[in-house]
């Protein structure tokens, strides 16, 4: 057993110490007298466990009181156009005989946390990912805002894989470590409006995107919003949405080619959408 706290208790000139939990010291055998009617007491060798304990007194320990936002991540309109005709706003994008192909990786506002913070008695957003509006136009003909694209032999094309607003945050297991008494939003993944379109043609606001003899195609595959996280151990004695996943308003457009969009019309022509390695939508995992 862990020993922590030791105690004391003193009699006239005699004092004994001894480890709470751990087993009582021997007894002084008296010793000389002097002629001030004082003793001298010798005491037994202490225990090996009670001589360990006694090392950890007045070892540091620090947890502050309060902490914010420690060891997290924060990104804002992190957009992405990867391998792509497309329109990142308001505008046109005309394009003919110009193909557009990314040997790779196309990736975007991923995050990788590591739950190693001493959290504050008062924990917020600690060990946490927030991330705002992260979209992604990867291998396709997009409009992402307000516009026109129009494509006409203009093949948008990845060899790798298209990642966007993935979150992993790891090494939750620690029951050495303090935990807090309350915790609010810590170890967490916040996304809001996480978009990918992926070996595609839309339209991911309002506009008309068209491709004429322009195929889409990803060879790897598309992941958007995939989060995983180590639930911690301790927890707080008071969590808060805190080891959670909170995905507002996730999309995924992946290897798709239909006349309606989001807010608009993305006809094609002569060219097929193709994403080899599948496409793996919004979700959580705890572990």
């Amino acid at each position: 057993m862990q020993v922590r706290k030791v105690g004391a208790v003193a009699a006239g000139a005699l004092a004994t110490v001894a480890a709470i939990g751990a087993p009582a010291a021997a007894m002084p055998s008296a010793g000389a007298a002097h002629s001030d009617g004082s003793a001298v007491a010798v005491t037994a060798a202490a225990p090996a466990g009670t001589a360990k304990a006694l090392d950890k007194v007045g070892e540091p320990f620090f947890q502050p009181l309060i902490t914010i936002g420690v060891g997290s991540s924060v990104n804002a309109a992190a957009w992405q156009i990867c391998g792509s005709n497309a329109v990142a706003g308001p505008g046109a994008v005309v394009t003919s005989g110009t193909p557009h192909t990314v040997f790779g990786d196309c990736t975007n506002a991923n995050v990788k946390l590591k739950q190693d913070t001493v959290p504050g008695i008062i924990s917020i957003l600690d060990d946490t990912s927030v991330n705002a509006v992260p979209w992604q136009v990867c291998g396709s003909n997009v409009v992402a805002g307000v516009g026109v694209t129009a494509s006409v032999s203009s093949p948008a094309t990845v060899t790798g894989d298209c990642d966007n607003a993935n979150t992993l945050i790891t090494d939750g297991k620690n029951p050495a470590g303090p935990n807090s008494l309350i915790s609010v939003l810590s170890g967490s993944a916040v996304n809001a409006l996480a978009w990918q379109v992926c070996g595609s043609t839309a339209v991911m606001g309002v506009g008309v995107s068209a491709g004429v003899n322009s195929p889409t195609t990803v060879l790897g595959t598309c992941r958007d919003s995939n989060n995983k996280i180590s639930v911690r151990e301790p927890q707080a004695d008071i969590p808060v949405l805190s080891n959670v996943v909170l995905d507002v308003l996730p999309l995924q457009i992946c290897e798709q080619n239909s006349l309606l969009s989001l807010v608009g019309l993305s006809p094609t022509v002569n060219s097929p959408a193709n994403v080899l390695g599948g496409c793996i939508p919004p979700h959580a995992i705890y572990e």
